[in-house]
């Protein structure tokens, strides 16, 4: 047994010895029943999924180096009736 804590970004470290077979990138299902929480991971994405967690990843660094955008309830939800 392991201890691993969440952070303030929800993120929580798989302790080295669990993840030596696990690749980098690699996607999971997470399920949670009361203070259960299960991992399960998952293989066999398609490529329109791929793209889609590339273009988050992508936008996820871009707020975590402080290029974020603030906009107002008002400016958001006019751009996203764009979508």
């Amino acid at each position: 047994m392991e201890i691993t804590k969440l952070s303030t970004k929800g993120q929580i470290v798989i302790p080295e010895s669990m993840r030596k077979d696990l690749e980098v990138g690699s996607a999971f299902r997470v399920m949670k029943k009361g203070n259960l929480i299960v991992l399960k991971g998952i293989k066999g994405f398609s490529k329109e999924e791929v793209e889609e967690m590339e273009e988050l990843d992508k936008i996820w660094k871009e707020i975590d180096s402080g290029k974020g955008k603030t906009t107002s309830v008002e400016e958001f939800l006019k751009e996203m009736k764009t979508w």
